[in-house]
């Protein structure tokens, strides 16, 4: 009987054992290195679990807006944060946000001028004057490439090329010719910016003489345009001697920024048109 009771005390001390031992896993495993490495970095607590950047483009290529959407994992009354930008080390813009009770998150816009290499931030300061800065969007670690580098991205351009052209009686026909547009890459207010409308104007002694509406094909990669004109004819006016016309191409986006580009001029010489450019 004693031997039994030796046996069970034995067992029950290794049962107490692997409790303890089980525990210990446990705790370890609740504060592992490689866990914690995953969660928002942090400063005595304060972090940022989520963020967001939109745009809106302006009508001219010198810029955007930038907004910013940042909920903190806590929140208390003194608490702050500001939204920096950045641009070669320097600070361009600390604009205070505003503390949107009803989203738990902070709110911030700001207007940039075109520029590449920008980089942001947000500058959280606890009630107890704890500082703790958020990359939330940077060449390391990009969130959208295009407000990184928005002069890039804002590069917006159209081209005309009149490759051949005809002229006889009162017309004057495009034959050969194409036309490229190139859109903002930077979205504006969550939607990328198209061409709604492509007009060659031909003009005469500096006054609009005709047109002709581009019919646009679906936008490419990055949002080009690419198409080919032919067959493009224009009644001419009545012209004398070394006077010209010309012709243009106007875009207009769907953020109102209008594009334009020139390519194509004829002189009126001995009684016909002559292609002086094209």
């Amino acid at each position: 009987m004693k031997r039994k009771h030796i046996l069970v005390t034995i067992a029950l001390i290794a049962a107490f054992a692997l409790m303890l031992t089980a525990c210990g896993s446990k705790e370890a495993k609740e504060t592992d290195p490689a866990q914690e490495a995953t969660l928002p970095l942090s400063s005595e607590g304060l972090a940022l679990v989520d963020w967001d950047l939109s745009s809106a483009t302006w009508s001219s290529p010198n810029g955007a807006t930038v907004s910013l959407t940042a909920m903190p994992n806590i929140y208390e009354e003194g608490q702050s944060a500001v939204f920096c930008v950045r641009l070669e080390g320097t600070d361009v813009v600390n604009m205070p946000c505003e503390w949107d009770d009803a989203s738990s998150t902070y709110t911030a816009s700001v207007d940039l001028n075109a520029a590449d290499g920008y980089c942001y931030y947000v500058i959280l300061t606890a009630a107890d004057g704890t500082v703790f800065e958020a990359a939330v969007n940077t060449p390391n670690a990009p969130y959208d490439a295009s407000l990184i580098n928005m002069e890039t991205a804002l590069n917006s351009y159209c081209s005309l090329l009149v490759e051949a052209s005809d002229a006889s009686g009162s017309k004057l026909t495009i034959t050969s010719g194409s036309v490229r547009i190139q859109p903002p890459q930077i979205a504006n207010n969550g939607e990328a910016v198209t061409c709604t409308e492509a007009v060659l104007v031909l003009s005469f002694n500096g006054e609009e003489a005709a047109r002709e509406v581009l019919t646009l094909p679906e936008a490419g990669a990055n949002g080009v345009y690419d198409l080919s004109i032919a067959d493009v004819s224009f009644d001419i006016p009545e012209m004398e001697d070394d006077q010209q016309l010309t012709l243009r191409l106007d875009v207009t986006l769907s953020n109102g920024q209008t594009l334009t580009d020139a390519n194509g001029t004829w002189s009126y010489i001995d009684g016909g048109l002559i292609s002086a450019v094209g």
